[in-house]
């Protein structure tokens, strides 16, 4: 056409070869990133964390006792979720480890891991060595020891776990064994959880521990760490109805109601409870190891000199001192002086 128009004919032409030019368009492949963090989310591991903080912190000074009065640290858990090939990778040395299962309202398994020289110190601190030096070697006597005191240290915090998941939980016997290996490692099976502690003995070491437990036993302790929420509905009802109840102040009967007037005050109505007199030599502190080896023939030193008085003491309170003296071939006290009230009051304020 002269007007530079199309005509009808050029247009439909025009429109087939567009359509074949564009191709089709696919719709992009959805890709699926998984869970964040492994199968333990990072709210739960926060969760974990805090149980285990709240735990720790209970079990550690009567850990301490073990180690002759040391000062015992354990904190700052880090977590991390590995599988059981990367975990091996972290323990490329000689270690001792020490496992324990919980049963009940916990149930997974436990692996405590020490550095071989670590737990030399604290063995040797728990047989009486006050400088906590490592052996040379573990000897069955030493693996005695740190397998009693990592018993212990899961007992214990199966106690604080249960008391947080409000049940009991049951642990069986803690099994040590010393490996030279990665491939020795008794690590539970599929993903786990290993946690590495600050571990600090006062003047001894300042190192690591490793705990090493299940998703079966992590997903229990996220449970511990998460206060159970309210149903809103409950909160609202609860709301409503305080708005509509009085609430007054309880009230008790007199303490003194049903005792006669002549018998208020009188001590004579305490004369018939029995209470225990108890006379003490003297005392000591021992260590284990030591009251084990007590036979026939021992000695005990006492923490008194020959000559000293004893203590008398009424269910466990020192009220007077005396000495002994023999009575018709039987031993007796004579007593020599008499705790004042403000000695007794003061020893009941240093408790």
């Amino acid at each position: 056409m002269g007007d530079g128009s199309l005509s009808q004919d050029e247009i439909d032409a025009l429109l087939q070869g567009a359509d074949d030019m564009i191709a089709p368009v696919e719709p992009a492949p959805v890709m699926d990133a998984g869970p964040v963090g492994g199968s333990v989310s990072p709210a739960e591991q926060n969760a974990i964390r805090d149980v285990l903080n709240s735990a720790i912190a209970a079990v550690v000074p009567s850990l301490s006792g073990y180690l002759g009065g040391k000062n015992l640290v354990i904190s700052n858990p880090y977590i991390e979720i590995k599988q059981q090939d990367a975990l091996r990778a972290d323990f490329p040395g000689q270690y001792v480890q020490v496992s324990m299962d919980y049963t009940g309202a916990l149930s997974g398994k436990n692996l405590v891991v020490f550095n071989y020289s670590d737990a030399g110190a604290v063995s040797s601190l728990m047989m009486g060595d006050e400088t906590g030096a490592a052996p040379s070697e573990l000897t069955e006597a030493h693996q005695s020891t740190i397998q009693e005191f990592t018993n212990q240290f899961l007992s214990s915090l199966a106690t604080q776990f249960g008391t947080r998941l409000g049940g009991a939980i049951n642990a069986t016997p803690a099994i040590l064994t010393i490996i030279n290996n990665a491939s020795e490692l008794q690590l539970p099976f599929g993903e786990l959880v290993k946690v590495t502690y600050d571990l600090s003995i006062e003047g001894v070491i300042t190192s690591k521990l490793f705990h090493i437990f299940d998703l079966n036993l992590a997903n229990g302790l996220s449970k511990g760490g998460v206060p159970a929420a309210q149903p809103a509905g409950q909160t609202q009802q609860f709301q409503q109805s305080g708005s509509q109840v009085g609430i007054s102040p309880v009230k008790f009967p007199p303490l003194d109601e049903g005792i006669s007037q002549g018998m208020a005050g009188d001590i004579s109505i305490l004369l018939d409870v029995p209470m225990t007199l108890t006379v003490e030599l003297g005392r000591t502190t021992k260590l284990v190891q030591e009251i084990l080896g007590l036979g026939e023939g021992s000695i005990i030193e006492l923490d008194k000199l020959a000559g000293e008085p004893v203590d008398l003491l009424v269910n466990g309170k020192l009220i007077a001192k005396g000495e002994v003296v023999v009575i018709d071939e039987n031993f007796g006290v004579r007593v020599t002086d008499i705790v004042s009230p403000d000695e007794r009051l003061l020893g009941l304020r240093q408790e």
